[in-house]
């Protein structure tokens, strides 16, 4: 019996000290979410600054694109950011802001309007495969 307390004690102590270490993980990641949510409306005011657009036009321009929609519409970006660099997304969303045009990461055709235009060519089989998987993806954090 002494040696199934000693497995008893010496897994509950691992669970102590590996549980401190978790919590950090999760508050890092969660602390990270949170910058990227900020620095998504963030990049597009500053490409769009960048093009020569007033600060304050900019932030508003950036602002009416997420519409109160920052954490979801970064989630999409995520999700396409396996098919294009992000860079090139923010890009991309800051002329579709500054033309007002509505944003659709949640529609194939969109993404894959979108991807082309981008790209300046013709999409393969395996990326619209992708976008295909991207657009579902998307649709789904709509619900």
């Amino acid at each position: 019996m002494h040696r199934h307390s000693f497995i008893g004690v010496s897994l509950l102590v691992s669970i102590l000290a590996i549980n401190p270490l978790i919590a950090t993980e999760l508050q890092d990641r969660v602390q990270t979410r949170i910058n990227s949510v900020n620095q998504l409306s963030g990049s597009i005011a500053a490409i769009l600054h960048k093009r020569g657009l007033d600060e304050d036009a900019a932030d508003e321009i950036a602002d009416s694109l997420v519409d109160g929609k920052e954490v979801l519409l970064t989630q999409m970006v995520d999700n396409l950011a396996m098919v294009l660099p992000h860079e090139e997304i923010v890009e991309h969303l800051s002329t579709i802001a500054l033309h007002r045009k509505e944003i659709r990461l949640d529609s194939y055709d969109h993404l894959v309007n979108m991807v082309s235009q981008i790209k300046k060519r013709s999409l393969d089989k395996n990326t619209l495969g992708q976008l295909n998987i991207v657009a579902k993806l998307n649709s789904q954090l709509i619900g």
